[in-house]
């Protein structure tokens, strides 16, 4: 099938000023008209009649990571020196090393109750001798600390005390 193919050309005003310009131009062809064939159109368009799915040959490979079940064995944590289950970095090592703080004589880590006794009794940090002067007498509200009426009264003259204006010496200036 002979393709007939046009030259393209410059126009005479910029052939003038590029000779080399117009040489390039004149190697390039382009051809007449691009109509796809309707042949190329088909076979890509529709499959075959003789495609047939092949069975399925191939086999599933066992994975190669083998699950153990979860098991809590209790060691000795290298972070915490503590035993306990469930890894150095999961909640039982939190809660471990959690217990191993807490308050012999109240139960209570003092820390979880130094913001409140700051803020709001104006203390360093939380004291159970001064909040629980009767441990076995300790009413608590889920992780609120019920105060005895003796400890509200120290805490209210202690109050009072800061309230009082400082007396300054009178001095003859």
């Amino acid at each position: 099938m002979g393709e007939e193919r046009r030259r393209c050309h410059l126009s005479p005003s910029l052939a003038h000023l590029s000779p080399s310009l117009a040489m390039i131009a004149d190697a390039v062809y382009r051809p007449d008209s691009v109509e796809p064939s309707l042949a190329m159109i088909a076979d890509a368009v529709y499959p075959p009649d003789s495609v047939e799915p092949s069975p399925d040959s191939v086999e599933e490979v066992p994975d190669s990571v083998v699950e153990e079940p979860d098991v809590d064995e209790v060691v000795e944590c290298p972070r915490c020196g503590t035993f306990h289950g469930s890894g150095v970095y999961g909640s039982a090592c939190y809660q471990a090393r959690r217990n191993t703080r807490m308050c012999t004589r109240c139960g209570l880590l003092h820390e979880d109750y130094d913001i409140p006794a700051r803020f709001l009794y104006a203390m360093d940090k939380f004291d159970c001798e001064f909040f629980i002067p009767d441990v076995d007498k300790l009413v608590m509200s889920g992780k609120t600390i019920i105060l005895p009426e003796q400890v509200v009264e120290k805490l209210e003259e202690k109050k009072n005390k800061e309230d009082e204006p400082k007396s300054s010496p009178q001095g003859g200036c």
